[in-house]
């Protein structure tokens, strides 16, 4: 006498958790499901292979990444219902232009700013006020010091010692002549 054996899924299954949301979905709609069932023909779909169930997985398989990439991206202020301001907005609220705005946020400058699929920034109203904080209590903290020379150097701006611009100067006028 031979017992065959049947593989166990784990209680995570996904087939089975996908099956259960099903089984809720068809039940809101007041039709009648058993999650069980579904999990079962979900598996006989997926698990074949045979030419229609290969095309079955590969036709989910580019749905699911097309829903995938045509899904904006939820970030945390969108989650919390936080005003979204547009890159003419902020540049208002900042003092400064729409372009630069672009920047801040292409370079995550500005946490939270988004952009669509046709192109456009958005960013949390919270993220340019806490930019506007910082970039006021920088410009407190150097408008006493005038001396520029310090500042810059400080900045590392002076890291090339002059020598070698007067020796650059010199190669160059060698090799116009």
């Amino acid at each position: 006498m031979t017992a065959t054996l049947k593989r166990r899924r784990p209680a995570s299954d996904p087939l089975v958790t996908m099956a259960s949301s099903l089984a809720d979905k068809l039940a809101a709609w007041g039709q009648p499901a058993a999650s069980d069932l579904i999990a079962r023909a979900l598996r006989e779909l997926l698990d074949g292979q045979d030419q229609a169930t290969k095309a079955l997985r590969a036709a989910v398989q580019i749905h699911l990444a097309i829903v995938s990439n045509e899904s904006s991206v939820t970030t945390a202020a969108e989650v919390n219902n936080e005003e979204m301001l547009s890159t003419e907005e902020a540049a208002q609220l900042m003092e400064c232009s729409r372009p630069y705005v672009a920047m801040l946020i292409d370079a995550e400058k500005l946490a939270g700013g988004v952009r669509s699929k046709g192109g456009h920034r958005k960013v949390p109203k919270s993220s340019v006020l806490r930019w506007i904080e910082t970039t006021q209590a920088a410009k407190g903290a150097l408008a006493g010091d005038t001396n520029y020379r310090k500042a810059a150097a400080d900045a590392g701006m002076y890291a090339v010692p002059d020598e070698a611009y007067v020796k650059a100067a010199k190669r160059s006028g060698r090799r116009a002549g």
